[in-house]
Order: structure tokens, then C-alpha cells, then sequence
């Protein structure tokens, strides 16, 4: 019987990868991932979790880690959801991985450490997937906007912009040529027109837009492109935030929340 909690975990691992890697190929394809994963994870880790706690020897202790470690989880995705911050198939994808990460799987050295016993699975990944957002999004871009810099590109010519908007854009943007930025389907164009002082300005999305709010803001911009005829437009790339929860998952699996890793190891 004991061996039945672990069967239980390994099937949540398995569940939860899977689940994580179609919908990251299809948010990165179509944009727009239906709601199939998230039902499926949230129905799979439902059967195991209660399968694992029928079976389990220290069923007390883990109710309360796998109640709190759900909670956490919807509450970071609804916060998240409804301040703009992530986009709803990001919030679901999280709160369906709640139900599935409150024990881990293995007994690796690295998160066996005494304080994984206060923090709930889902904060550690949670964590893991805001600095692999943090690594693998500004930071590129800085360091290729500032080569285009170097090598004399003037970033900033057909756009009015104050100092502050003009750092944030160059960590959360690129410029393209306008016949090519018109051509893609995964970015968002970061100018708006001023009709009264006729200039082009940078705009920042601080919340993420819905698909079809998204499609008639590109269809205006694209409007006022042809008549002002613009050559080049700054845009940000949507960044596969599934895809980067999935890494944060496996990471945490693996070696736990990354800041504690190398804290412990130093």
C-alpha cells in the first residue's frame, strides 16, 4: 500500500508535463489555448490527491499541506488574472497546477531541506517562473537593443518618448520594420498615435489584453501606420508564459525554489 502515494505523484508529474507542454505549443501557435488542459490537470490531480491521502501513512500533516498549497495557488491566479498581471489561460494553467504540486515526487538532496516544509510547492514554482521570465525576456532584450544602439541605429526617431518610457521600452521591446511587424501575430505594437500633437508615442501595456481587444488595437495602429507612412514600430513580444510555468515546474521538481538552492549551497 505505501507504494500507491507514490504511484499517485508520479501520475501528477506526468499528468501535469504533458498538460503543460501541448498547451505551451499551442499558446505559442494559435495564441489561445482552450480550457481541455486545465479541466484535465484539475480532474487528475483531484482523483490522485485523494487516492495519495486514502493511502497516505501521515494523513493529517498532508490535508493541511495540500490545502494550503491550493489556496495559494488560486489565490496568486486570480490576483494575477483580474489585475491584468497574466492572462487567464496563465491564471488556470496555475491554479489547476495547485492541486497537483503540494507533495514532491522525489526525494532529491536539494529539496529535502528542512524549509520546503514551510513553503507551499506552488510558491517555489511560482517563483522559479517569474525569474526564468526575468532571465529569458528583458534581459535579451536589453543586451539587443543596446548592440543596435552601438552600432548607431537611432531607436527612438520617429517616436516621442520621456527617458523613464524609454528604458522600459528598451527592456520589454524591439523595433521592427513596419512590413514585417504588420506580418507577425505574436506581437503587440507599443506606439500609439496622437492625433491632436501629431507624433507617434510609446504605450505600455501594463495588463494583459484580451485576443480580440488585442486584433482591433493592431487593426487602428495599422491604420494610422499606412497614413502617417511609418517605417519602423517599437513592439513586444508576447512571451509564452505556459511554457515558462512549465520550466518553473520542472525546476522546482528538480532542485526546488532557486533562490534557496543557491542560498543552501553557498
Amino acid at each position: 500500500m505505501a507504494l500507491i502515494p507514490d504511484i499517485m505523484l508520479y501520475i501528477q508529474l506526468g499528468t501535469v508535463v504533458v498538460c503543460l507542454l501541448y498547451a505551451s505549443v499551442v499558446d505559442i501557435i494559435k495564441r489561445e489555448v482552450s480550457d481541455i488542459p486545465w479541466i484535465i490537470m484539475a480532474l487528475e490531480g483531484l482523483i490522485t490527491t485523494i487516492m495519495f491521502l486514502v493511502y497516505s501513512e501521515n494523513r493529517k500533516s498532508e490535508w493541511i499541506t495540500i490545502a494550503i498549497n491550493l489556496g495559494l495557488g488560486i489565490i496568486i491566479g486570480l490576483t494575477l488574472y483580474y489585475t491584468g498581471i497574466m492572462g487567464g489561460a496563465d491564471a488556470k494553467a496555475l491554479m489547476a497546477l495547485s492541486i497537483n504540486t503540494a507533495i514532491y515526487p522525489f526525494n532529491f538532496e536539494l529539496t529535502s531541506y528542512s524549509v520546503y516544509s514551510y513553503l507551499p510547492p506552488i510558491f517555489n514554482t511560482f517563483f522559479n517562473w517569474l525569474l526564468v521570465m526575468i532571465i529569458i525576456y528583458p534581459i535579451p532584450l536589453l543586451i539587443y537593443n543596446l548592440i543596435l544602439k552601438i552600432k548607431g541605429t537611432n531607436l527612438f526617431e520617429e517616436v516621442h518618448a520621456n527617458m523613464a518610457d524609454k528604458i522600459l521600452m528598451l527592456i520589454s521591446g524591439y523595433i521592427l520594420p513596419v512590413e514585417k511587424a504588420t506580418k507577425r501575430v505574436d506581437v503587440v505594437y507599443s506606439e500609439i498615435y496622437d492625433d491632436k500633437n501629431e507624433k507617434w508615442k510609446l504605450k505600455h501595456f501594463m495588463a494583459v489584453q484580451e485576443i480580440e481587444e488585442e486584433e482591433e488595437f493592431k487593426k487602428q495602429i495599422e491604420e494610422k501606420v499606412e497614413k502617417t507612412e511609418k517605417k519602423k514600430i517599437w513592439v513586444k513580444v508576447l512571451p509564452p508564459g505556459i511554457l515558462f510555468l512549465l520550466i518553473g515546474y520542472i525546476i522546482n521538481i528538480l532542485v526546488g525554489n532557486v533562490f534557496f538552492a543557491i542560498l543552501l549551497q553557498s
